[in-house]
């Protein structure tokens, strides 16, 4: 009888074990599956396929949402473009043994949404001017520096991952869109008036007031530019007539 216990004891002993193993391959599965899904964005992008300088400025959300708008770019054949920008060196020695200020010239890629829009540096996720110089949000709109609207564009040839907006007189549609801190955001309005109505698109906030788009009744025009690094509701509005007060008004909120 002892043996008999000793044997079944030992059965259910192997069982218990088995099972516990079994349990312990399936947690694995699923932690490692969870710890590849933390890697990857919606899109599917691994940050070891994100440019180091990129993860260097945005975080690893941003930088997957960028990457997602360049890879959306180049999978529609855009073409790449290449422009030389100076850059500061390292300096040379004088002969008194003072640095001299020096500068080189950089090659930098990038990418453009529609025409007229500042284009997407490849490496960095930065929006750029036509020199490759980093745009500034916060400049008169339309200047040099300033990111570019498009010119008049067809809502369809836009990118999969654009923000796409739609204003008329007393609304926008939807009246509220989320990105992430320092992300390269493509951003296009359409003006669905019925009427004869032009629209202003803008922001409140005065770091973002070189962010604007004319728009004439039925145009489409974006504009492309790197989010705040700051976290927070950015209100944005129509600045026609009495638009805002009869709700054309929304909020992007920056995480």
């Amino acid at each position: 009888m002892v043996s008999k216990f000793m044997k079944k004891s030992l059965k259910i002993a192997g069982i218990v074990v088995l099972a516990v193993v079994v349990v312990g391959l399936i947690v694995w599965a699923y932690m490692n599956q969870s710890g590849s899904n933390s890697m990857m964005g919606n899109s599917g992008n691994n940050l070891a396929d994100i440019p180091e300088a990129m993860l260097e400025d945005q975080t690893a959300e941003a930088a997957q949402a960028t990457q997602e708008l360049i890879n959306d770019l180049i999978e529609s054949e855009q073409e790449m473009q290449t422009v030389q920008t100076s850059v500061a060196g390292e300096g040379v020695m004088g002969e008194d043994g003072e640095i001299i200020p020096s500068t080189e010239v950089k090659e930098i890629k990038m990418v453009v949404v529609s025409p007229g829009t500042s284009g997407i540096n490849v490496e960095t996720g930065k929006v750029v001017t036509a020199t490759g110089v980093a745009v500034v949000n916060d400049v008169r709109p339309g200047s040099q520096e300033a990111p570019q609207s498009s010119f008049p564009i067809d809502v369809n040839e836009l990118p999969k991952s654009a923000v796409k907006l739609s204003v008329t007189s007393t609304s926008f549609t939807p009246a509220e869109f989320t990105v992430n801190r320092g992300q390269a955001v493509n951003l296009a309005v359409t003006n669905a008036n019925t009427t004869t109505f032009s629209e202003v698109f803008r922001f409140d906030d005065p770091s973002l007031k070189a962010v604007v788009l004319g728009l004439a009744k039925g145009e489409t025009r974006s504009i492309t530019f790197n989010a705040p690094s700051q976290a927070g509701e950015y209100t944005f509005y129509s600045d026609m007539f009495n638009h805002r007060d009869q709700g054309a008004v929304g909020k992007m909120i920056v995480k």
